[in-house]
């Protein structure tokens, strides 16, 4: 005669893990795919947008970062959360000239992405106003450039 003996080993979290999805309503599982196709998505639309759109879009985040984080002194934790809305490697933060006016110079900026530049983000109002300093038209436009926006709350 046998005598069999039945221990239940406690469960790893990748174990508990695998049975939790294997519960998990397939709607859920749909739903978590279509947003992470959307944000696929739009960050492929990011990457490839023109550069006046991206520019605008990124001016906007910055002053956004600033509208909500207006303290009495600029901080380096302030310039790098307004850095940290522009993509380009070459981006000045300059807080430190008329405070709370922002400049943010953008530097090697090419004739075509200055043209779209100065047709996109030319002035932006809102909560901050954006304003381009220079370039009133495009004959200004080299083929290198150093562009600078004030960001004004």
């Amino acid at each position: 005669m046998s005598f069999a003996t039945s221990i239940e080993l406690p469960a790893t979290s990748s174990a508990r893990l695998r049975a939790a999805a294997r519960r998990a309503p397939r709607l859920l599982w749909l739903v978590l795919a279509i947003l992470l196709s959307w944000g696929a998505e739009y960050g492929v639309y990011r990457a490839f947008a023109p550069h006046g759109e991206a520019l605008r879009h990124e001016l906007k985040g910055a002053a956004a970062a600033l509208h909500t984080r207006l303290v009495l002194q600029p901080t380096p934790a302030l310039r790098q959360a307004i850095r940290r809305h522009f993509r380009e490697s070459e981006v000045a933060v300059d807080t430190t000239r008329l405070w709370p006016t922002v400049a943010v110079s953008l530097r090697g900026v090419t004739r075509a992405d200055c043209l779209d530049a100065l047709h996109e983000a030319r002035r932006i109002d809102g909560a901050v106003v954006i304003a381009l300093q220079g370039y009133g038209s495009t004959a200004d436009c080299q083929e290198q450039n150093d562009m600078t926006w004030w960001l004004m709350p």
